[in-house]
């Protein structure tokens, strides 16, 4: 079968590497020349843990994981500690998870794909044409051309560029969830702090991470959905600045320097990614494209991982496209059901929205001293 992936991340990389080795003519597009640099952490956990040991990754992970300390103290303007989360109180991870940055997976899911993977940087699909036997696409690049494939993927996030193609506008899909969030992977200035620190004004948070000698900063606000260029990191730049002002407590003055100058910042709105389907006639989306989980669910590499393995599944055990994409979708059903309800207890510890709000949640996991 020739299939086209769309998408050079986690979901992408997954589908292109268990398809590959299939035996299925796979092109993988990806719009960014090179690998994606930035952004936050990532967990692989649950069936994709399982996934990892099947394309023989499984150590690999292990390897490069990353480890911050366990609890999550909340401080005042001050620095004062008032609060402490810890380890398995309210949170969603289970023995064996691994967290690990989301370039180290990247890169080892990439090193994963088989030669015969025809992959294209820099190129991404300008139109497609469900044809029935086949969908034709028009590829763009440097080297724009016209192909026919048995089927498409499109792995290519929440901002999915073949979602918007193939099922309509981001719009009617992508449920805002109040929140936007920048990420800062590797801070500049010494924060100095060992547990991983997260002070709140109503509505705003930031929290410091902390893994060795690297420390990592996450940046988040509640607002509307505001209309900018997602591609623009001066607006992303602009954005976060504007919504902490000069008078921001704890150490948000070294925090603004870094919002100005890293080369890695990573900015988004949280949203969840909802549709009745992930694949229309010939057409199947995987990952955020499909079913983004929000940036609070800690789902979303597992998902991708999942999801990539249940569609290549679901195309070895079934005789026609159509049935594959029906069995994938019936099996993915419920673990996305169950992702995105996670994602909601997160964002209330995370950003109380009045000052009433900080202070009962400090209450409720009031520092044992």
């Amino acid at each position: 079968m020739h299939i086209l992936i769309s998408g050079g991340s986690v979901a992408g990389l997954t589908a292109a590497a268990l398809l590959g080795r299939a035996g299925h003519a796979v092109t993988l597009v990806e719009r960014s020349t090179g690998p994606r640099q930035g952004g936050v952490a990532v967990d692989v956990r649950g069936t994709a843990l399982d996934v990892a040991r099947s394309l023989g990754v499984y150590e690999h992970l292990i390897a490069n994981r990353v480890t911050y300390e366990d609890r999550f103290v909340f401080v005042d303007r001050n620095g004062t500690p008032h609060a402490v989360v810890e380890p398995n109180a309210d949170v969603y991870d289970s023995p064996g998870d691994i967290e690990i940055s989301r370039d180290r997976v990247v890169g080892i899911l990439a090193d994963a794909v088989p030669d015969g993977v025809t992959k294209l940087h820099g190129y991404w699909i300008g139109d497609l044409q469900d044809e029935g036997s086949h969908v034709t696409v028009g590829i763009q690049g440097p080297d724009p051309r016209r192909e026919r494939f048995d089927l498409v993927i499109g792995a290519d996030g929440l901002h999915s560029n073949v979602r918007r193609l193939a099922f309509g506008a981001e719009e009617r899909f992508a449920r805002h969830l109040g929140l936007y969030v920048g990420v800062i992977r590797s801070c500049s200035t010494d924060l100095g702090v060992s547990d991983t620190t997260v002070y709140n004004e109503p509505g705003r948070m930031v929290m410091v991470r902390g893994n060795g000698d690297e420390q990592s900063v996450i940046l988040g606000y509640r607002s509307c959905l505001v209309d900018y260029d997602y591609r623009d990191v001066d607006a992303h730049r602009a954005m976060l600045t504007a919504a902490f002002p000069g008078d921001a407590g704890w150490r948000f003055r070294e925090i603004r320097d870094e919002i100005a100058s890293s080369p890695d910042l990573y900015f988004d709105a949280v949203s969840q990614v909802v549709m009745p389907s992930w694949t229309t006639g010939r057409v199947a989306l995987v990952g955020d494209a499909g079913y983004c989980a929000s940036f609070f669910s800690g789902m979303g590499t597992s998902l991708a991982m999942t999801g990539a393995a249940a569609l290549a599944r679901a195309l070895h055990a079934e005789a026609t496209v159509p049935q594959a994409l029906a069995t994938y979708c019936t099996a993915m059903r419920p673990v996305v059901d169950a992702a995105h309800a996670l994602a909601g207890e997160g964002a209330k510890i995370l950003f109380p929205t009045t000052d009433d709000d900080i202070a009962r949640r400090n209450r409720r996991y009031t520092l044992k001293v």
